[in-house]
This record gives structure tokens, C-alpha cells and sequence, in this order.
């Protein structure tokens, strides 16, 4: 029989560790360690505390009933700075736009985002499928059957958030009152 030589608090953080920018289901953890669901929920707690030091660079991040182990906000710069080169890290005000589309009329075709935004948006959206930030998810049942795009993991974790109803509530009103003013 194998000595156990790590704590339940060790394997927790070594599984969310190796499961990457994935995460890992918050559902598959229990059986995994061999806790309950109150266990683990201590364990998450317990982690969430050694992380507040500031001697440690982590956070934990959930979103989609998924954990995940990330780099505390205030690296930021520092991790920019890192990867400069790697354009991923950057969204132009147009895919920022074209993302906010999307993210609030999901599924959307392109087409329907050209029609929101008065331009051709087909370029913006390959990038933001590159990029993993949205994806096509089916066909609507119209003639050419364009693809209905949806936002993915990557962007509920890009903006913080862990499901899409916590998206902020948009006052129709206010924002046709700022079009017919400006």
C-alpha cells in the first residue's frame, strides 16, 4: 500500500494545475479526491485562501460549473508585457463590438451582425474564431444556411464571468435616446 504524501488540499490544487486553461468540472472533483460536496467546497475555500497571499501569483477562476487556476489581476501588465507579441491578448474596438453582438443576440449569423452594424463584419469574426472567443454552432434554417454563432468558454473567462446571464443588462432606451442625441 502506497503512503499518502500529499494532502487532499495538494491534490486538489495539482488537479486544477494540470488541467490547464480547460478547468476542471467543479461536478467531477468529489469523486476524483474521494470528498463530498461540503469537503470540497472546504478545500476550494482553504485554496482560495492560501492564494490571497502576496507571495502567490494565483487566483482561482469558475465559470461554467468549471475551476480554474489563473494569474491574479494585478500581473496583468506584466504578463502583456510577456507576451507583447502574441496579438490574442489585444481586441480591436470593432471585435469588441462585434463580440458584444453576439454575446447578446446568440445564436447571431453573420449577416444579422453585418445588419446590427451597418459594416461587413466577416473578417472581425474570423478573428474572433481564431481566437476561440466564439464559435459556430450550427446552421440557421434559412436559404444558404449561414452559421449561428455563439460565445465559448474562453470568452466567459476573458471577461470574468461564469455564465451569460451575468452579462449587464443593456437599457434599449437609454441607448436610442444617446443615437437620436449624438
Amino acid at each position: 500500500m502506497k503512503n499518502k504524501l500529499v494532502s487532499k488540499l495538494a491534490e486538489l490544487e495539482g488537479l486544477i494545475y494540470i488541467s490547464g486553461e480547460d478547468g476542471i468540472s467543479l461536478d467531477d472533483l468529489p469523486d476524483l479526491l474521494g470528498v463530498s460536496n461540503e469537503e470540497l467546497n472546504s478545500l476550494v475555500e482553504k485554496l482560495k485562501t492560501k492564494f490571497v497571499s502576496n507571495d502567490s501569483p494565483f487566483t482561482l477562476v469558475t465559470y461554467s460549473n468549471k475551476i480554474q487556476l489563473a494569474t491574479k489581476e494585478e500581473l496583468n501588465d506584466l504578463v502583456k508585457s510577456y507576451l507583447k507579441n502574441d496579438d490574442n491578448f489585444s481586441l480591436t474596438q470593432t471585435a469588441l463590438e462585434t463580440l458584444t453582438i453576439i454575446a447578446y443576440n446568440q445564436p447571431i449569423t453573420r449577416v444579422e451582425v453585418d445588419d446590427i452594424r451597418g459594416v461587413n463584419s466577416s473578417k472581425t469574426v474570423q478573428r474572433l474564431v481564431r481566437q476561440g472567443l466564439i464559435v459556430a454552432s450550427g446552421h440557421k434554417k434559412v436559404p444558404g444556411h449561414p452559421k449561428l454563432y455563439i460565445t465559448t468558454e474562453n470568452f466567459l473567462k476573458l471577461f470574468g464571468i461564469d455564465d451569460l446571464k451575468k452579462l449587464p443588462k443593456i437599457d434599449n432606451d437609454l441607448l436610442l435616446k444617446e443615437e437620436n442625441n449624438g
